[in-house]
């Protein structure tokens, strides 16, 4: 998936919050990339300034000899009551966030059933320390594929994105789902993708995907998934989403997602046993101009990890929510969402309040103001801090 040319996207208004809790943990992996808007240079901060056109060139004479994108995440942290010391990256993830590069080689066939075929690899690394506990390497594939535009659809083959709900929030630190290991989560299979229009303002988007195994790269925590213990590994795993869509004018829709998806976790060490894992999610999104307000609920059936890191034990069911709104204002959109997930069978809780803003200061350079305040309740451990504080990130990408 490409990395389009600028960022508006996404959220917060900084208010501090109060947490009283029994005691203090680091979440050990921070942040992601969301997706960006359409360049707008109207909506860019510092305007078309001279350097913003220079680099324009120098971006568009590379883009016509290597179909490259270089890029890095600098993230700072302010604790409000939250656990650990503030400054450059965390006690967990010191220094930069991590650095990318992306690689996108298109050839167009000009035949009538293959209109184009392509290659993407989004190649990520950091300078020391592991994204996740649970990752051994600085330097990890989060997606590598071929694919290819048919008249039936995109097909595509490798290392791959499982669509899972809404695919992202538009925030910095992210959601309940994503440290479940729900979101923005990679593994290797094949996938189908079409929208079909049905009647001039009523399409669906589609897509079908077949995983024969994990990639054992997750955005989950440890303790979230199987991907962060030695216990299980997914396999077989296959994935369905919907989208049926309703176009009121050109700048208004409605949607409404239907996901489903069921796997294996085989089992890897004595004691555990081979089971079934079942998966069903339902989400509606609301866009009218640059007003959009969404909600989705995602549930998982079947225990993924001994330990999962909400319950403190092995949960046979996992029920992930999230609401959240955002309005664009010229290069600043303004966001808020509110995330909460549930364990079952064991059980426990957490909950994640995130509002921001994002500044859109150039077209390759994005910056992200947001506050968080996340809470992990259950009977072993009681009431647990993983997050009181504002986070300041900034992208830049060429």
């Amino acid at each position: 998936m490409k990395t389009p040319r600028t960022s508006l996207r996404c959220a917060v208004l900084a208010i501090a919050l109060s947490l009283t809790a029994t005691r203090f943990v680091h979440a050990d992996g921070i942040g992601v990339d969301p997706p960006y808007t359409d360049y707008d240079p109207h909506r860019l901060l510092l305007g078309r300034t001279l350097a913003a056109q220079v680099w324009d060139d120098l971006q568009a004479r590379k883009n016509a000899l290597v179909p490259i994108t270089l890029g890095a995440w600098h993230w700072w942290r302010i604790p409000t009551g939250g656990p650990g010391f503030g400054g450059y990256g965390s006690p967990t993830l010191p220094g930069t966030y991590y650095y990318y590069v992306q690689i996108d080689p298109l050839w167009y066939t000009g035949g009538k059933w293959v209109q184009s075929m392509g290659l993407h690899a989004d190649m990520r690394f950091r300078e020391g320390r592991a994204f996740r506990s649970t990752m051994s390497p600085v330097f990890w594939p989060f997606e590598a594929y071929a694919w290819a535009e048919t008249t039936a659809g995109v097909f595509k083959a490798g290392q791959l994105r499982r669509r899972l709900g809404i695919e992202w929030d538009g925030s910095f630190y992210g959601n309940v789902a994503y440290y479940d290991g729900f979101k923005l989560n990679s593994d290797i299979g094949v996938s189908w993708e079409h929208t079909f229009w049905l009647r001039p303002k009523f399409s669906i988007e589609s897509t079908a995907q077949f995983f024969f195994r994990e990639d054992g790269i997750s955005s989950g925590l440890s303790g979230a998934d199987t991907e962060s213990t030695s216990a299980f590994r997914l396999q077989n795993n296959a994935v369905f989403r919907v989208v049926p869509t309703w176009w009121i004018s050109r700048t208004s829709s409605l949607a409404l997602g239907l996901t489903g998806s069921i796997a294996q976790a085989k089992a890897q060490l004595p004691g555990y046993r081979d089971h079934a894992l079942s998966l069903w999610g339902i989400d509606l999104t609301y866009t009218r101009g640059r007003f959009k307000t969404f909600a989705e609920v995602l549930q998982r059936n079947g225990a993924v990890n001994p330990t999962r890191y909400v319950s403190g034990g092995m949960s046979t069911r996992t029920t992930d929510f999230i609401v959240g709104t955002s309005y664009a204002t010229g290069p600043v959109t303004w966001r808020m969402a509110y995330s909460a997930g549930y364990d079952a069978h064991p059980g426990g809780r957490q909950f994640m309040f995130v509002p921001g803003v994002t500044i859109a200061l150039t077209q390759n350079i994005d910056l992200y103001l947001e506050y968080v305040k996340w809470r992990v309740t259950n009977p072993i451990a009681g009431s647990t801090t993983y997050e009181n504080g504002f986070q300041v990130a900034l992208n830049w990408r060429f």
